[in-house]
């Protein structure tokens, strides 16, 4: 009752919408749990949050200890380096 977003249809869709906006709150149960990836990495900085954790390594700085080299997505492509 308290989740006041544009579009609830996004709140949990799959997608982490808004890493730090209106989807990602307490209130809408942090969309609807899409964000749950990348809320385990509070310094973690991108502009495009729902590539954290979504199966496909991307470089820095989703790559980055800060992002948890991409919530692990990158483990398998850095043990080659």
């Amino acid at each position: 009752p308290n989740c006041v977003v544009e579009l609830f249809e996004k709140i949990g869709d799959g997608r982490c919408d808004d890493g730090v906006g209106a989807y990602n709150t307490l209130d809408c149960g942090y969309d609807g749990g899409d964000c749950d990836a990348y809320n385990k990495y509070p310094n973690c900085n991108v502009n495009n949050p729902h590539w954290i954790g979504d199966g496909e390594c991307h470089r820095d700085p989703y790559n980055t200890p800060e992002c948890g080299y991409d919530d692990g997505d990158c483990d398998e492509s850095n043990s080659k380096y």
